[in-house]
């Protein structure tokens, strides 16, 4: 059989057919590992937000979904508010009571140290989805732990 393309070792001894095969199957693949996290189309159930994947399909909606406008506002809303509050928690000045005894909050301490200046909404929203979509495994957590995760990631104390 006659052997059309590059005839390099990487490709010597397969067919034109073989190598069109191995091709299609690595795109479908790719596809596949590329899609958000959650492309089926939204309901209402998915704005009860139970896990941080249905908090992503939600950030992650297309202006195509019925239910677009919705989704954006509350996936801003949910991550703002979550963001103030774990801020709020992490510049708190003072003495932390922790099981009958007061510490000093320290740098070590925190969870994650907010930059300065604050980032961009859309591009936050935006990191966090590509991030959870690299990270499977906060998917299924609480969508607050899924922000906190991130956030921890995202904004280590130096």
């Amino acid at each position: 059989m006659k052997q059309f393309g590059p005839t390099g070792p990487a490709t010597k001894g397969f067919s034109m057919r073989t190598l069109v095969s191995l091709s299609a199957a690595a795109a479908t693949a790719l596809t596949l590992v590329v899609q958000p996290a959650c492309a089926a189309p939204l309901t209402q159930d998915t704005f009860l937000v139970g896990t941080t994947g249905e908090l992503v399909a939600l950030c992650s909606s297309t202006p195509t979904d019925p239910l677009y406008t919705a989704a954006q506002n509350f996936c801003e809303g949910f991550a703002v508010a979550t963001y103030r509050l774990a801020v709020a928690v992490v510049t708190a000045e003072g003495d932390v009571k922790r099981k009958n005894t007061k510490k000093r909050m320290t740098a070590s301490a925190k969870l994650f140290c907010p930059p300065d200046p604050t980032p961009k909404r859309a591009e936050s929203i935006a990191a966090f989805v590509d991030w959870a979509g690299a990270h499977a495994d906060v998917l299924t957590l609480p969508p607050t732990d899924g922000l906190l995760r991130f956030m921890v990631e995202r904004f280590p104390c130096k």
